[in-house]
């Protein structure tokens, strides 16, 4: 089963224009973000237990319950939460993406759209789940220009994901980190600090 996602997954962003290793690390934190998914909550609020396993594209499917498509799943068990009166010292545990975007613009580009939906299925396996999705930049341009344009990513991701996945837009959070937390080790100009973070809330 494993190997028929990763086959599939890596497929798919090969045809969009995605070299193999970013598509091999893509599917190393998919993983990871279905770990973060499928961790015990902290705050005593009851998780809906998921046993399915997810299917991507192209995949085939059965008529079983197991094999009912993410969003529908989602659509149709999302509870009313509004998650965006979380605390600010919420304990979280964060994957990041690197996310691409028509230049200088909010605009998703389509080579990370095979991407988005497949994070989309991760998510909508806890429909209960409160995600934040904060937008980085590097240190290049001007810095309130930057914190605006990571703001209206983020803004986007959730927009893409809420839209074409179903996927309750209540539970995200969306936040412009601009390029004040850029990634440790790293450059603050180098262009890998531009990314996705999607933050599981977890306590």
């Amino acid at each position: 089963m494993n190997n028929n996602i990763s086959r599939v997954l890596i497929g798919l962003m090969l045809l969009s224009g995605v070299g193999l290793s970013q598509a091999a690390s893509d599917e190393e934190k998919l993983r990871e973000l279905e770990r973060a998914m499928s961790m015990p909550s902290e705050t005593g609020m009851p998780q809906q237990k998921r046993t399915r396993a997810i299917v991507f594209d192209n995949q085939q499917q059965s008529t079983s319950p197991a094999a009912e498509p993410a969003a529908q799943v989602a659509a149709s068990t999302a509870g009313s939460r509004d998650c965006g009166s979380l605390p600010p010292d919420v304990r979280t545990v964060g994957v990041d993406f690197a996310i691409q975007f028509n230049a200088g613009s909010a605009m998703v580009s389509a080579a990370s759209e095979g991407t988005l939906n497949q994070i989309a299925k991760v998510l909508a396996l806890s429909p209960d789940r409160c995600v934040i999705v904060e937008g980085h930049t590097d240190v290049a341009g001007n810095f309130d220009k930057n914190m605006a344009l990571s703001r209206d990513r983020a803004n986007a991701v959730v927009n893409f994901i809420s839209t074409r996945n179903g996927i309750d837009r209540k539970r995200f959070v969306p936040v412009g980190k601009g390029s004040t937390e850029t990634m440790p080790n790293l450059d603050a100009r180098d262009p890998k600090n531009r990314r996705v973070v999607f933050k599981v809330v977890t306590g």
